[in-house]
C-alpha cells in the first residue's frame, strides 16, 4: 500500500492523540523547585519501540538505571497489552512524561513535565505565549557587572536535537587569569547540559576574533561600521553602527508571519579578504510559534516529542521548515547586476545577542540582508578584514560552585563524556575557568552542548487542537497566515511580558 505524506501525517496525529486523555492530570503550583505533587504520582514511559507504560505508583532509585512501578502497558496502537508490575531499563526509554518535579537526573533528563500552572509568574499568566524560556543563560562580567552574554543550544528542544552552540563573549572582561561564568536556569524548563567549555584565542592589539558561519574562527583587523544602512523604515545606520544594545527591529507582517524584508548596507571600498560581522538575536516570533505549537499539541505533547525521539521524518521535516523560515538571515552581494546569495547566517534564541562573521567574496562593499519581517533584533553590522583562520584553545571548567561551595558532582558531570548536569528552574552554578595568561590577551567564546525540555503549562493545554497540529505539519505556510493577526495583536507587549515572566532571577 502506498502511503502519501498526507496519510502519514494523519496517521501520526491519530497515534499521538490516541492515549492523550488516559490520565487524570492535576494542576500543581510549586512554591519551591523540589516540591513533589504526591496526589498524582504518575509516570508515563514512552519507549523507543513505540509502546507506552502508564505507571502509578512508580519509583526510580538513585543507584538504579531502571524505573519500576505498577500500571498498564499500551501497544503502538494504544491497545492494552498487559497490566501489572513492570521494571523498565532507562536506556530503552525515548521520553518520560510526568507532572511531578524530580531532582534525580536519570529521569529528569528525559522528563516532560505536565500539569504546571504559570500562576507563579503573573506576566506569563496574562500572556501564556510570552512565558520566559529558551535554554540555559550564561552571565559573564564586562569588568563592571555581570551581563547576559550567551544562551546555550536554543534550538535543542528535545534529546534527539542535542547540539553544540558557540557564543561570542564579545563584552567579557577577564579578572586576571580567571573567568567566572554564571549558568542559570531561569525558566520553567529542564536543562540537560552535557558540557561547557571556554574557547580562547590570542588577540594581538588592534584585532578582534569572530566565529564564522563556516565553523572556523577568524582574526580580523579594520572592523569598520557601515557608511549607510537602509531598511523599510528608512535610515537605520545609528542602530547598527555599534554593538551597544540599541537594536534595529520591525513589526511582523499582520497577514503572513513568513513575509520577508530587506536591509541594504554600504561600506567603504577596500582591498583584501572581507567578512560581514553581524550581531543580534531573534525576536520572540519563533518562541511564540513554538509555544503555540505546544499548546495545540496539548495533552499529547509528550507523545509528539517521543515521536521526535524515534526519528519521525514528518516532524523532522517540519522543524527544518521552521528553521529555514524563521532562523536565518540571507546575505547577498551584487554580481553582474543581480543580488546573489552568499550565505544564510543561522542563529537561534531571543535572549543574548551573538556576533558572527560571514566571509564575503572579493569586493564586498555592498551587502543586502534578507530576513523575516519582525523576526530579528539586530544590534551591529560591520565589515572586517579577515586574516588567516585561527584555532582556539579549549578550556574545561576547573571549579564549579553552588551557593559559594564547591560542587564536585556538577564538575564531574560536566567533564565526564557519558554524564550530564541536569538543572531545574532556579538552579544556578558558577563555572570557573583558568586562563594560560592574563585574560586581556584573549578573545573569549563559550561553547555549550546539551538540550532542554519545556514544561507544559495548563494555560497552553487549554488550546489543544489536533486539527491545527495536522495543518501545522501539512501546510505550515497557511498557519503562518492564519495566526498572523493574533501575533500582531500580542506583539507590542510581548517583549516586556517575556522578560518579566522569569521563573528565577539572577
Amino acid at each position: 500500500m502506498v502511503v502519501t505524506r498526507v496519510g502519514r501525517t494523519l496517521l501520526l496525529v491519530l497515534a499521538a492523540t490516541a492515549c492523550a486523555k488516559t490520565l487524570q492530570r492535576s494542576v500543581t503550583r510549586p512554591e519551591h523547585v523540589a516540591t513533589i505533587d504526591r496526589r498524582a504520582p504518575y509516570l508515563k514511559v514512552h519507549t523507543a519501540s513505540g509502546e507506552v507504560y502508564v505507571l502509578s505508583p512508580w519509583e526510580n532509585r538513585m543507584d538504579s538505571a531502571v524505573v519500576a512501578g505498577s500500571g498498564v502497558l499500551l501497544g503502538v496502537n494504544r491497545d492494552t497489552l498487559a497490566r501489572g508490575t513492570f521494571t523498565i531499563p532507562i536506556d530503552s526509554v525515548a521520553l518520560f512524561e510526568t507532572n511531578v518535579t524530580h531532582t534525580h537526573g536519570a529521569v529528569a533528563a528525559l522528563a516532560v513535565l505536565t500539569g504546571m500552572s504559570v500562576g507563579v509568574t503573573v506576566y506569563c499568566a496574562s500572556n501564556p505565549k510570552a512565558c520566559f524560556g529558551s535554554c540555559p543563560t550564561f552571565y559573564v562580567s564586562d569588568g563592571t557587572r555581570d551581563l547576559l552574554q550567551a544562551e546555550g543550544f536554543s534550538a535543542s528542544i528535545a534529546p534527539s536535537l542535542e547540539a553544540t552552540d558557540v557564543d561570542h563573549l564579545y563584552r567579557a572582561r577577564a579578572r586576571g587569569t580567571q573567568v567566572d561564568v554564571r549558568m542559570v536556569n531561569e525558566a520553567l524548563e529542564t536543562h540537560v547540559v552535557q558540557s561547557v567549555h571556554l574557547l580562547v584565542v590570542p588577540r594581538p592589539p588592534g584585532t578582534r576574533v569572530f566565529a564564522g558561519s563556516d565553523g572556523r574562527f577568524w582574526r580580523a583587523t579594520a572592523v569598520t561600521p557601515p557608511l549607510a544602512c537602509h531598511g523599510a523604515e528608512g535610515d537605520c545606520l545609528s542602530l547598527l553602527a555599534a554593538f551597544d544594545g540599541r537594536e534595529r527591529t520591525s513589526a511582523a507582517d499582520s497577514t503572513d508571519l513568513a513575509t520577508r524584508e530587506e536591509i541594504e548596507l554600504a561600506f567603504p571600498e577596500g582591498a583584501g579578504r572581507f567578512g560581514l560581522v553581524l550581531a543580534g538575536r531573534q525576536s520572540l516570533l519563533p518562541t511564540y510559534l513554538l509555544y503555540q505549537s505546544l499548546a495545540w499539541m496539548g495533552t499529547s505533547a509528550g507523545q509528539w516529542l517521543a515521536q521526535l525521539e524515534r526519528g519521525n521524518a514528518v516532524l523532522r521535516d517540519h522543524l527544518d521548515v521552521l528553521t529555514r523560515t524563521f532562523s536565518g538571515i540571507e546575505v547577498l552581494v551584487p554580481r553582474n547586476g543581480e543580488w546573489v546569495p552568499v550565505e544564510t547566517a543561522v542563529e537561534a534564541g531571543p535572549l543574548a545577542a551573538d556576533a558572527k562573521v560571514i566571509p564575503l567574496p572579493a569586493g564586498g562593499s555592498r551587502v543586502r540582508l534578507r530576513l523575516v519581517k519582525g523576526g530579528w533584533r539586530l544590534d551591529y553590522a560591520a565589515l572586517a578584514t579577515l586574516e588567516a583562520p585561527v584555532v582556539p584553545i579549549r578550556l574545561a571548567p576547573t571549579r564549579v560552585l553552588q551557593r559559594g561551595r564547591e560542587d564536585a558532582d556538577a564538575l564531574d558531570r560536566l567533564l565526564r563524556p557519558a554524564a550530564a548536569l541536569v538543572t531545574l528552574p532556579g538552579d544556578e552554578r558558577l563555572l570557573q575557568f583558568d586562563l594560560p595568561t592574563d585574560g586581556t590577551a584573549y578573545e573569549l567564546f563559550l561553547e555549550s552542548r546539551g538540550y532542554y525540555l519545556e514544561w507544559m503549562r495548563d494555560e497552553w493545554v487549554a488550546e489543544e487542537n489536533p486539527a491545527r497540529v495536522a495543518q501545522l505539519l501539512l501546510d505550515p505556510s497557511a498557519i503562518w497566515r492564519d495566526i498572523a493577526p493574533a501575533f500582531a495583536r500580542a506583539e507590542t507587549g510581548l517583549e516586556r511580558a517575556f522578560w518579566k515572566s522569569k521563573y528565577a532571577r539572577p
